[in-house]
């Protein structure tokens, strides 16, 4: 990292472009006057009395009443703990808002929607965050262990802590042994009989939520998703009813 990348990295934690090049200038001089800033900071020695200021304002820059004006930064632990608490109040304040007029202007009737999700994080992220909200059953289908991402994992298992009947199904040995491992119930399939559909993996949540993902041409893992609908419904049974029968011929 070099001083621009650290500019930019404060300006994302909410000082501007003059603010962020002053605080390093500072960081490295100790203290100094608004034209020694000015001679290391690319900032004009005008800008360099406001930013300061702005600075003060924030809590990162102590003033020297003195002539010339001095400048003092806070040490770099109180900075870091100054931003991250200001970023976490504005960040609570704005998804606070957006909590209290979510749908506002919403339809109230039910959406058969079917939603997409593209890359292999944001599938994780989802997959995870469905059986986070499972109460009572969750199914979780997979062929491959790489399938079985940290985030899944620790899902399934605190699934089964909480007491929700959760089941692996898998033609795989690895995955029915991570399963175990996790206290689920873990379903054996027979691959023959089954065309490869090129499905990735299979979620269904409370006979009411169920995600598929697949491969894209590019490798990387999409997936579509859907919950309290007709659609979902009946995906969810006809697993239900598979499950069902694989597991009765075990």
């Amino acid at each position: 990292m070099n001083d621009e990348d650290a500019v930019g990295a404060l300006k994302r934690l909410g000082l501007s472009t003059y603010e962020a090049r002053v605080f390093v200038a500072l960081q490295k001089l100790g203290t100094g006057s608004a034209s020694e800033v000015a001679d290391i900071a690319d900032v004009p020695r005008s800008q360099v009395y406001g930013a300061a200021e702005d600075l003060e304002g924030r809590g990162l820059v102590d003033v020297e009443q003195s002539n010339p004006t001095r400048y003092r930064p806070v040490d770099v632990e109180e900075a870091r703990e100054r931003l991250y608490r200001q970023l976490r109040s504005e960040s609570d304040a704005a998804f606070d808002y957006l909590e209290s007029v979510r749908e506002e202007y919403g339809a109230t009737e039910e959406s058969e929607s079917i939603w997409t999700v593209r890359g292999d994080a944001n599938v994780v992220s989802r997959a995870a965050e469905l059986v986070e909200s499972a109460e009572q059953r969750v199914v979780y289908g997979t062929d491959d262990t790489a399938q079985l991402e940290p985030a899944v994992r620790d899902a399934l298992a605190a699934a089964v802590d909480a007491g929700v009947d959760v089941t692996v199904v898998s033609e795989t040995e690895g995955v029915l042994e991570v399963a175990r491992d996790l206290g689920a119930r873990a379903v054996a399939v027979d691959p023959q009989p089954t065309p490869d559909m090129g499905a990735e993996r299979v979620v269904m949540v409370d006979d009411s939520a169920v995600l598929l993902s697949v491969a894209s041409d590019d490798g990387t893992e999409s997936a579509f998703w859907s919950r309290d609908t007709g659609f979902a419904a009946m995906l969810s049974s006809l697993l239900g009813e598979f499950v069902a029968d694989v597991a009765g011929e075990q």
